[in-house]
């Protein structure tokens, strides 16, 4: 397993060693760091933006060399890898311009509607059906790849910028981004809806990634010298965690059991999902900030952890457990006794270290068991100190076993080996008490779901109002600033009149003493003239 970590040139690193086995710099001169770097599918191509210049693809796969330079985009800004092929990769650029750019052919292949500003951010959803790209300007567009048409739009609510942005590897319509005004949103592409924000972070937002191996979980690193994690499921930050330095990237690994987070200082950190307390181990990445982090791709690697006699044996321990509860019976494909101490591990989950069976004391040990109105749950709860371990269980809750569970409905109760068929026909009492049990247990359940729905409901038109005030907001004062300039302008255009007239003002004197000069000089002349007659 490697990585490669990014600033003003690319490394690449032995995980979790981090001995450095290939140093690239692209292009000429340094002018500043990398502007983004992504693997392909099979992980020997690596696709990086230089902070000025070309974008370029340089493969590893036998030795580091630079196979080609994309030379008929210009200004390119952020470069990402389709995730099902290596043949297409898309390209924003400074112009605004999103290319989906066809490596084979060496030609643009789609190019998508201009967005308003710089293109920071470009990605592929899970399954390629999406672009998603962001813009300085603050918002996300997100382009049919099918269609080749603008799909919709978003903002980060509270904020005014998008300073880092990931789509879902595992749910192809979840994507989260991170402002510089602290806030962390997840996107839900088909409702064209906000899952799921957060102000967490007191300081710019500088990367975000989510889990591979569970959809909810998610990262987000800060200037603010923390990290965080959320559930989106849950909506809320289950946990933060403070370093001595700002963390500028950070990316999982591809089994989801360690988290890699680069600092401002050029270090690189690895933590263990099961204790993020400490770091597991830490290295020299750079002399300058680490900008990227991107753990190579394998197209082998998921399958790469289970070999056929670990399924076998996987296999042959499936047994099956019923539980009774309202005549449903539920078969489960793990061996399991309820007061037993000692679990069967899944293998497929223990080769990953990822059983909650092995997890050093964190695993809930409890069952319950419903046969009447008389009986009682019975549930042993543990709650950790370590708030890592909350991590853990937030991380692996939604975890399943290799081996699906399957439910077989029975509409008619299971018979008691000691009550015959006569005996039970006339146990009428007792029949009416699972239909009263069975209509409160459908009452509850309704009940349940209409207050989930009330409570997302309230929730969407508590965010709709408050973006259609944002926007009333934004209008009015957009027409005040119309106003104050109108005003300006017809006062500027008063000035200029009012200097004109008294401008002309000396020049109307200088007539009047003229005139009245004149005058005199005609008085005199007449008095002259009257004179010379007299004599």
């Amino acid at each position: 397993m490697s990585i490669a970590s990014a600033s003003t040139s690319v490394k690449f690193h032995e995980f979790p060693s981090g001995n450095v086995f290939h140093n690239y710099q692209p292009g000429p001169q340094i002018d500043g760091p990398i502007r983004s770097i992504s693997w392909s599918k099979d992980g020997n191509w690596l696709a990086l933006v230089p902070y000025s210049g070309l974008a370029e693809i340089i493969s590893i796969k036998d030795q580091l060399k630079l196979i080609h330079t994309i030379q008929s985009i210009e200004e390119p800004s952020c470069a990402s890898f389709q995730n099902t092929t290596k043949k297409n990769i898309a390209i924003g650029t400074k112009s605004g311009q999103v290319f989906v750019y066809d490596i084979k052919a060496r030609n643009v292949k789609k190019r998508f509607p201009r967005a308003t500003s710089v293109v920071t951010r470009v990605e592929f959803t899970s399954k390629d059906n999406h672009v998603v790209a962001a813009c300085e300007s603050g918002e996300a567009y997100l382009y049919s790849h099918v269609q080749n048409t603008l799909s919709g739009s978003f903002k980060i609510p509270r904020s005014q910028s998008i300073s880092a942005l990931r789509t879902n590897p595992i749910k192809r319509n979840y994507v989260v981004a991170g402002s510089n005004e602290g806030v962390v949103a997840v996107w839900d592409i088909h409702g064209n809806k906000n899952k799921f924000f957060i102000g967490s972070h007191k300081a710019p937002v500088t990367a975000v990634a989510f889990s591979p191996v569970n959809s909810d979980f998610v990262v987000s690193t800060g200037l603010d010298r923390q990290f965080c994690f959320y559930d989106i499921g849950a909506n809320k930050c289950i946990g933060n965690i403070f370093v001595e330095n700002s963390m500028t990237a950070v990316d999982f690994s591809p089994d989801g059991k360690y988290v890699v987070l680069g600092s401002q200082q050029g270090k690189i950190y690895v933590y263990d999902v099961k204790n993020m307390q400490q770091p597991v181990c830490s290295f020299f990445g750079h002399n300058g900030a680490v900008e990227h982090l991107a753990f190579r791709k394998s197209e082998d690697y998921e399958t790469s952890f289970m070999s056929s006699e670990e399924i076998r044996e996987s296999n042959a321990n499936e047994t099956h457990r019923s539980v009774e509860s309202f005549n449903i019976i539920c078969t489960e494909a793990t061996s399991e006794k309820i007061q037993s101490s000692t679990k069967p591990e899944d293998s497929f989950l223990a080769e990953l270290g990822l059983d909650k069976n092995n997890t050093g004391g964190s695993s809930v040990q409890g069952s319950y068991k419903l046969t009447d109105q008389s009986t009682k749950h019975l549930m042993l709860k543990y709650t950790p100190n370590n708030p890592s371990k909350i991590l853990q269980d937030k991380l692996f809750s939604n975890m399943q076993t290799s081996t699906p569970e399957t439910y077989n409905f029975d509409l008619n109760p299971p018979l008691s080996p000691i009550v015959t068929l006569e005996q039970k026909m006339d146990c009428g009492d007792s029949e009416k008490a699972n239909t009263d049990d069975l209509a409160r247990f459908v009452k509850t359940t309704i009940r349940d779901e209409l207050k989930i729905a009330s409570e997302e409901l309230k929730t969407e038109m508590k965010y709709q109002t408050t973006n259609v005030l944002y926007q009333t907001r934004q209008l009015f004062l957009n027409l005040m600033m119309a106003t104050v300039k109108e005003s300006i302008k017809v006062e500027n255009q008063f000035n200029s009149l009012r200097d004109e007239l008294l401008s002309g003002v000396p020049q109307s004197q200088s007539l009047l003493e003229e005139n009245l000069m004149l005058k005199q000089k005609i008085a005199l002349l007449e008095e002259e003239i009257s004179l010379l007659k007299h004599d």
